[in-house]
Formats: structure tokens, C-alpha cells, sequence
């Protein structure tokens, strides 16, 4: 009998640890994770995209910041030719949304006080020679382009601060970037890459 007691306090105890966690987490986590959600549109033309049945206008070259909760939407964007189709945003929802599905490039770019010129490699990107420290530029046009910096390095972010990168070793840091193609070039012009 003693022994049952025990297994359910301890099953009750678990319950009510990883309740708090949970709790925690939302509470007092998620509200200081600074990320947002964007509505991108790079072309030249104003557009309306419909997400959940409700309007976001977007201008032209330009982002809208909007608040979208993890999991499923609905997504259309007439202007674009995108028919309604399902919006996942799974495990995180911030990042940028790409109704035009323009091509975006996720690059770790690099802080360093160093010359470590030599261990960069050579990468093709879009018929183009560029360089990366931390493996091949990923080049994407999916609907849904997760923010793995949870806001440190998307699009809204254009020059991170020193304290944003991640410390790798005592040779460099690295912060993982969302840009658009023409940004991206634009990018590796600047630093040489």
C-alpha cells in the first residue's frame, strides 16, 4: 500500500514540475524572445495578402510586421496569383512569410577580429561565386522562412548588434541571417565574401 502512495505522489510531483515549466516558459521566457513575423514584398507593386480571412496590405518593397500564433492558416494573396493554401508555422512563428515566393538566402555571417580569410569556402549561389565560413548559403523560396535567431537576424534587423552573435570559439561569432537574393549580394559586395 505504502509502496502505490509513493509511485502516485511521485507521478503527481512530475505532473505539477512539468506544469511549472510550462508555466515558466510562457509566462516568463516566451515574452522576452523579441522575434517577429513579416509579410515580405519585395516586387514592385502593392499587395494584399489575406491571412485567416483578414487583409494585410503590404506595400511595395517593403514588410509588414503582423502577430500570427504557431500552428495552421489560411493564405492567399490575388494580386500574386497564390491561391488559398495552408500557412504552417510550426514550432516558431516568427520569420517571414514569402507570398510572392521571391528567393531568400540563410547565411551565418561572422564577427571576428581575425583574418580568417583562409578557411572560408567557395560556394555557387544563384550562378555566383560567394564565400561562407560556417558551410553552403541555403537559398529558398518556401512560403514559410523560420527565423532561427528568434529576431537577432531577419529581414527587420538590418546592421545586428556585436551581442547578437553566438560565440563559437575565441576566433569568432556567428549569427544565422535571413536576407532577400538582392540583399544578400549586395551583402557579400560590402564584406568581400
Amino acid at each position: 500500500m505504502a509502496q502505490i502512495a509513493g509511485k502516485r505522489f511521485i507521478g503527481l510531483l512530475l505532473v505539477l514540475v512539468l506544469t511549472g515549466c510550462y508555466a515558466g516558459y510562457e509566462l516568463l521566457l516566451k515574452p522576452t524572445l523579441n522575434g517577429s513575423t513579416l509579410i515580405d514584398n519585395p516586387t514592385g507593386r502593392d499587395i494584399t495578402v489575406m491571412i485567416d480571412q483578414q487583409p494585410h496590405e503590404v506595400p511595395a518593397r517593403s514588410f509588414l510586421k503582423i502577430t500570427l500564433a504557431e500552428g495552421m492558416h489560411s493564405i492567399s494573396c490575388e494580386a500574386l496569383g497564390l491561391p488559398q493554401q495552408e500557412l504552417n508555422l510550426e514550432l516558431t512563428s516568427y520569420g517571414v512569410i514569402n507570398p510572392s515566393k521571391s528567393k531568400y538566402v540563410i547565411y551565418n555571417t561572422i564577427y571576428t577580429e581575425k583574418n580568417l580569410s583562409s578557411r572560408y569556402k567557395s560556394y555557387a549561389v544563384e550562378g555566383r561565386e560567394v564565400y561562407s565560413l560556417l558551410g553552403e548559403p541555403e537559398v529558398t523560396n518556401a512560403l514559410f522562412i523560420p527565423d532561427r535567431t528568434l529576431g537577432k537576424g531577419n529581414l527587420d534587423v538590418a546592421a545586428p548588434s556585436a551581442k547578437s552573435y553566438q560565440q563559437v570559439n575565441q576566433d569568432y561569432a556567428y549569427l544565422t541571417r535571413i536576407f532577400r537574393l538582392t540583399d544578400f549580394f549586395e551583402y557579400c559586395n560590402q564584406h568581400n565574401l
